[in-house]
């Protein structure tokens, strides 16, 4: 299928312990020859300049497959060579500085012709939702992901593992790096999904899958992933980036639908009530807050405002009530939206 086209969104933060984000993410929907080029990169802490280093191969990746592409490269040798010279920058550009040793991992997805190609190195990852199926496209290189393949240990076991999060392959460190490149054909409604260790070992598999099908859009949804990874104590960058593939035909014709049947809505001042007389209970950072209007957005223009943003961070609201809150809970009023709050509060947080 080679008539696919796709949108995407990314959301980076440092969390609630690290100062500095040494994680990077790469946006571009359109990196020439009908292909997409999306990455993620984490910089690692242990190293002088790892947001140097993260930065160095999204900008490399960047420069070098536009390039490769427009030598009409094909896809995956133009993805794995970009790849190679970014390595070969960041060894550079730790030699002579105040950054020697300095290392990245690197995902990477090219799309092009209906196929996913990915590039892959390090302990970030990349996963295929289709549907109800939360797919891992990628191999951690890490030794808990050594552990998990070779000796049979148990999640809790590597957990006990002190070194469980040392690297066995990053870009940086040395002149040859070993690459995983995998290609994956993709269909219409199909999500990529793009994350740094913060936040994947926050965010399971499951919940990742159900966060990114059922947000009301791209920005929704990394906002949101990244926002269970501060709830859940930030204790690393946290960085996600959601892929949609779609037909571009419809895409289309969208573009020109959307806008006037909008136009007409707003013309009734339906939409003006709705806005000015609805409230919900919802998320702002990590406390819970008091909204005017709806949950969304129409053509990237939010449906909602903040009305206050209350004291009550979000960890103490039940797990099981937290779904609900990030989507927007319903209220009459302001003071209703606060007793919705009292009552949620009142709930064992288990």
């Amino acid at each position: 299928m080679t008539d696919l086209m796709s949108r995407a969104a990314g959301r980076s933060e440092a969390g609630r312990v690290r100062v500095v984000n040494e994680d990077r993410v790469l946006l571009l929907d359109d990196v020439g020859s009908g292909a997409a080029l999306y990455a993620i990169a984490d910089g690692l802490g242990g190293h002088a300049g790892g947001d140097v280093a993260s930065t160095l191969a999204v900008e490399t990746l960047r420069d070098q497959v536009r390039e490769l592409l427009a030598q009409r490269v094909p896809a995956r040798q133009a993805l794995a060579e970009a790849v190679r010279r970014a390595n070969a920058a960041i060894c550079a550009g730790g030699h002579g500085t105040d950054h020697p040793g300095m290392a990245t991992t690197c995902t990477a997805v090219l799309v092009h012709e209906g196929e996913a190609v990915v590039v892959h190195v390090g302990d970030s990852r990349a996963y295929l939702v289709r549907g109800r199926e939360v797919r891992q496209l990628t191999t951690d290189h890490s030794l808990a992901g050594e552990l998990a393949r070779h000796s049979g240990l148990t999640e809790a076991d590597m957990e006990a593992t002190a070194q469980r999060h040392v690297l066995t392959r990053a870009l940086g460190p040395a002149q040859d790096v070993e690459i995983d490149c995998t290609a994956e054909p993709l269909r219409s409604g199909d999500l990529l999904v793009l994350t740094t260790d913060g936040l994947h070992n926050a965010v399971p598999p499951e919940e990742l899958g159900f966060v990114v099908r059922e947000a009301p859009d791209l920005d929704h949804a990394c906002a949101t992933l990244v926002g269970l990874a501060n709830a859940r104590g930030g204790v690393d960058n946290a960085s996600a980036v959601v892929i949609r593939l779609g037909s571009r035909w419809p895409g289309r014709a969208l573009r020109v639908l959307v806008p006037l049947a909008l136009a007409a809505f707003v013309a009734g001042g339906v939409a003006e009530y709705r806005l000015q007389h609805a409230y919900f209970l919802g998320v702002r950072g990590d406390r819970v807050a008091v909204m005017r209007g709806v949950p969304g957005r129409i053509l990237g223009v939010p449906l909602s405002g903040v009305i206050s943003v209350t004291q009550v961070p979000v960890t103490r609201i039940a797990p099981a009530d937290r779904g609900r809150l990030s989507w927007g809970i319903p209220a009459s009023s302001p003071e209703e939206a606060l007793s919705v709050l009292r009552g949620l509060l009142s709930h064992p947080n288990q």
